[in-house]
């Protein structure tokens, strides 16, 4: 009972309490809440139109239009421009690489060692083919997921190459 009452505690007090500790040791002034709201930018971004977009923010907050719908627009807005920022040749060449690992050992090697044991079918898609044909598609898993790691280090050891040249 009693790990329970902890558990409890540091997952739903704790965080209660830093955040009133916080709201004690730093009030809410409209620099601060101008500064918390341009935070949903990114820094490079912030580089470019944070002055212009702070004074926008300082006049809105003084006007007392400070409010949820500011909050929501800021967050949305900001999020999208992170999305902008985001390197998506990054995210798929990680992608190339995870799912050619998923494909290559678990739908590959592993399947290939329980088609030995003659385990009955789950998840392995091997294992949903009868007779010889299981060894067709762990093969072809394993190719096709060996292949779809190469491509994916292929594009990263590229981008890195790209990134040192600048």
């Amino acid at each position: 009972m009693s790990t329970l009452f902890w558990v409890l505690f540091w997952t739903l007090i704790w965080p209660l309490g830093a955040w009133a500790i916080d709201r004690l040791v730093n009030p809410r002034t409209p620099e601060r809440r101008v500064a918390r709201l341009l935070a949903w930018y990114p820094a490079a971004w912030r580089e470019r139109h944070g002055d212009a977009m702070g004074a926008l923010l300082q006049d809105t907050v003084a006007d007392g239009r400070d409010g949820i719908r500011l909050t929501l627009d800021v967050a949305r807005e900001g999020v999208s421009e992170r999305l902008r920022d985001l390197r998506w040749e990054r995210a798929e060449a990680g992608l190339l690489v995870g799912t050619g690992w998923t494909m290559f050992f678990p739908q590959g090697v592993v399947a290939a060692i329980l088609i030995q044991f003659d385990v009955p079918p789950s998840w392995f898609l091997a294992l949903h083919v009868d007779g010889e044909a299981q060894y067709l598609v762990a093969g072809a898993m394993a190719g096709i997921g060996l292949l779809l790691v190469d491509r994916g280090m292929r594009r990263g050891a590229r981008l890195c190459r790209a990134r040192v040249a600048r």
